[in-house]
């Protein structure tokens, strides 16, 4: 599943900290609260108020995403690396006279349904407000929140800040977009606990249990189900919520925009259950994409295996310091893979291929899209 996503935004208020910054604010009706999401060229300010916008602080902040890059890459090379010490020469020679380079064509277009998928988990909300937002928008805002969200590592907040501050620009209301936010968050882990219990059963049937995959996954959906039944919970009850949460400054600013959400959106069971179908569409289809990815170097994989093996990469990726999980999900996939069955050959390239689809080249479409956004506001 994609590198993303919790929400977590930021009081500001500070105006030299929002030069050339797209910001959306609002006040509370007594005027005390300034609710300011905020996206720069360096990537969304999210953290305590104090000294936030300080040079110091951004260089910093800049330093840490430089070296988490460098270290990314390091441990690709070191996977590349390792992966062709223990794979010999003429398999490498074999895998190219057996490959069928059309069948990337279609892994592109299986890619391209993804960010479609992605952009109706927007569209659904919208729609039952009454707002139309066209599908090749919802397209384009895809595209630029991966590419804000892998380029600028926030833990998925910058991406969905543009395409919160996008849906703003077009008129939709604070409280529907909010709605949007929550819907898609709840509805995404969701699909996360389903897949991960569905790929365990797998793995269980087939003997092939890592412990330690077992233990994160087991961390991960009990998190993923106290947080959508938290922010489920608060949506749209701003003055309900105990007051000892407000003293905690973090959980008070995300308690108020739980609080701006339209609670009827965001606990109408059909939305959450149409946006959980495309999320679960979005795995499945980059699960196709690797076993086609591996079908156009001349091999045939199971699709359980090559299931397996995709969620328990996305999985090590999700708790990974690396943006993107760069270096993690490559030695996961490529070891899991070989465990299901393919050649280490086949399960590098066919990984390396696949993040080139899915990480590398919508990154392109995304920085323009993403430019755009920002001129627009």
């Amino acid at each position: 599943m994609r590198c993303r996503r919790t929400r977590q935004y930021h009081v500001i208020k500070k105006k030299q900290a929002c030069e050339d910054i797209p910001t959306m604010s609002e006040e509370n009706a007594k005027g005390t609260t300034s609710i300011t999401l905020h996206v720069n060229g360096n990537g969304a300010e999210v953290g305590p108020g104090t000294g936030l916008g300080t040079g110091e602080h951004r260089s910093a902040l800049r330093a840490a995403r430089w070296f988490s890059w460098i270290f990314g890459f390091a441990m690709l090379a070191a996977v590349i690396i390792a992966a062709l010490h223990f794979s010999e020469e003429q398999e490498f020679l074999r895998l190219a006279e057996r490959a069928q380079p059309w069948w990337l064509a279609v892994a592109i277009v299986l890619q391209v349904g993804t960010y479609l998928a992605q952009g109706e988990t927007w569209r659904v909300v919208t729609r039952a407000a009454g707002i139309v937002l066209p599908l090749w928008v919802a397209f384009k805002l895809s595209l630029a929140q991966l590419f804000i969200s892998q380029a600028l590592p926030s833990g998925g907040v910058s991406g969905t800040v543009v395409v919160a501050r996008a849906l703003e620009l077009r008129g939709v209301p604070r409280s529907v977009v909010m709605a949007s936010v929550l819907v898609d968050g709840v509805s995404y882990y969701a699909a996360y606990v389903l897949t991960l219990v569905l790929a365990l059963l797998i793995s269980m049937v087939e003997g092939r249990v890592n412990p330690l995959i077992l233990a994160v996954a087991l961390c991960l959906v009990v998190f993923s189900v106290a947080l959508t039944t938290a922010a489920l919970a608060l949506a749209g009850r701003r003055r309900t919520t105990p007051a000892w949460l407000g003293r905690v400054p973090l959980l008070a600013n995300m308690l108020s925009l739980l609080g701006e959400a339209d609670p009827t959106l965001v606990r109408s069971f059909p939305l959450i259950l149409k946006s959980v179908l495309f999320h679960l569409a979005i795995v499945l289809l980059d699960t196709g994409t690797v076993w086609v990815l591996i079908r156009s170097l001349g091999e045939v994989a199971s699709p359980t295996g090559v299931y397996t093996s995709f969620i328990a990469s996305s999985l090590l990726r999700t708790i990974s310091i690396v943006p993107g999980g760069l270096g993690v999900f490559e030695a996961t996939s490529v070891v899991a893979l070989q465990h299901a069955g393919v050649s280490i050959p086949a399960s590098l390239a066919a990984t390396l291929l696949f993040r080139g689809v899915s990480f590398w080249l919508p990154m392109v479409p995304g920085l323009f899209f993403s430019r755009d956004i920002k001129k627009a506001t």
